[in-house]
């Protein structure tokens, strides 16, 4: 997988561009690296990409960025705060832009632990997992998001979308209950998404089974995608989550999240298993 430009001027908000405007002014000035993450990724390669309806719109913008210590952190918060255009909020990573519209940000790099999480100063009480930050980071595709003004700004990439969304649910899966139907839409639509051709170049043994079946294709080339782009650690990680639900006696928790939202009720459970099992051969392979 190449990190390619791809020219998507003029698909996104005024407002989107706006807000990476300013990010990136400061970033640049401050010599702080960033990425899109999360939903904002999600909505750009799917829908503005592809065409493919993601069903559920989002106001916000989620930004990863990568430091060497807090207090890069809390100048680059202090930075944009001091552009008038961003306030803060109750949430420490928060800032919020033109008084409406959220702007989560991530700090990943140095200050993660050994086990790739982050405790949010001063108190350090607050938890969580920033593992497959860096590789995703590394692996990020560029995309031009404006010609006029030009603004052209690193993103996540699906793989790596996937690959985060696991994670973050599995960190918190009560507050991150919405990123199992996200991830589960990455699955169904991952070979729709630019990735037909190269199941047939890279992915011709899978298509050469007798239990062939297009939709678990393409969760399983999905797989395989995030291992390419994962340290050991990382897909050990995914690995264990994965099979951790599989064989709960509770049931697969990340599918029966799936089933709650209200897009997917009419899926079976029995099915909903298939993918998320399809994804962990893949990464497993």
């Amino acid at each position: 997988m190449k990190n390619i430009l791809v020219d998507l001027s003029g698909k996104i908000s005024e407002t989107s561009v706006s807000i990476l405007i300013e990010i990136e002014e400061v970033s640049i000035s401050l010599d702080i690296p960033f990425f899109i993450v999360g939903a904002t990724a999600r909505d750009i390669i799917l829908e503005h990409q592809f065409d493919i309806n993601t069903r559920r719109a989002t106001l916000d913008i989620d930004i990863g960025v990568f430091i060497s210590g807090w207090d890069q952190f809390n100048t680059l918060k202090n930075e944009l705060i001091r552009t008038t255009k961003f306030v803060p909020s109750q949430q420490k990573q928060r800032l919020v832009y033109d008084d409406h519209f959220p702007v989560d940000i991530i700090p990943f790099g140095m200050i993660a632990n050994e086990n790739g999480s982050i405790t949010w100063p001063p108190n350090h009480e607050t938890r969580m997992s920033t593992a497959g930050f860096q590789e995703c980071f590394r692996h990020a595709l560029s995309v031009k998001l404006s010609s006029d003004p030009e603004l052209i700004v690193k993103m996540v990439s699906l793989a790596g979308l996937a690959l985060l969304k696991l994670i973050s649910w599995d960190d918190n899966p009560e507050r991150r209950s919405k990123d199992a139907p996200d991830l589960f839409l990455i699955m169904q639509h991952y070979l729709d998404a630019g990735n037909l051709d190269r199941l047939f170049d890279k992915g011709s043994d899978i298509i050469k089974e007798d239990s062939y079946d297009y939709d678990l294709a393409s969760a399983r080339f999905l797989g395989r995608d995030i291992a390419n782009i994962s340290i050991p650690s990382t897909k050990a990680k995914l690995i264990e989550i994965l099979e951790r639900k599989a064989n709960s006696n509770q049931g697969h928790k990340i599918a029966l999240n799936v089933l709650q939202s209200d897009f997917y009720r009419s899926e079976s459970y029995e099915r909903v298993l298939e993918y998320f099992n399809a994804l962990l051969e893949g990464i497993a392979e």
